[in-house]
């Protein structure tokens, strides 16, 4: 079995066209996935690469070679309609975020658990009915959000 996350983790690469319904097909059912780091022969199979999308899956008793993504998830539609399982080989480069984006990402995450420890505190002064820790901590909160 795959993680859900780690499925969805995917969507941090590069993906090929077409790919993106395929991953969240994948996703709902994971129970049946199983990653691998070859490529198999005889076993229903897809390859998810930088250019593209490889599928081998059963059809009419026989595995077939599909290569479009339109099909390939009709094809996965009908395969997870039973309790087979279908293993994965991903060939993708992650993202490279440039270092001033990472930054910047770092900074408005401190932002927002700032906001969110602010808007705990301001919950907890109206509990107590302190009105001089009230306004000075929406005070914060105004200044933060500016």
């Amino acid at each position: 079995m795959v993680a859900k996350e780690h499925l969805l983790a995917l969507k941090n690469r590069i993906l090929p066209p077409g790919a993106g319904p395929v991953i969240e097909l994948l996703s709902q059912h994971h129970q049946q996935l199983e990653m691998t780091s070859i490529i198999l022969e005889h076993v229903p199979l897809i390859i998810i690469g930088r250019h593209g999308m490889i599928a081998r899956l059963p059809i009419d008793g026989r595995i077939t070679k599909l290569s479009q993504p339109p099909e390939i998830l009709t094809s996965l539609q009908r395969f997870f309609e039973g309790e087979q399982t279908l293993y994965v080989f991903i060939n993708l480069p992650e993202i490279q975020f440039p270092a001033a984006v990472t930054e910047v990402i770092r900074e408005v995450e401190e932002r927002v658990q700032k906001r969110d420890e602010l808007m705990r505190q301001i919950d907890e002064a109206l509990e107590r009915r302190d009105r001089g820790a009230f306004l000075r901590l929406a005070q914060s909160l105004a200044q933060l959000e500016q």
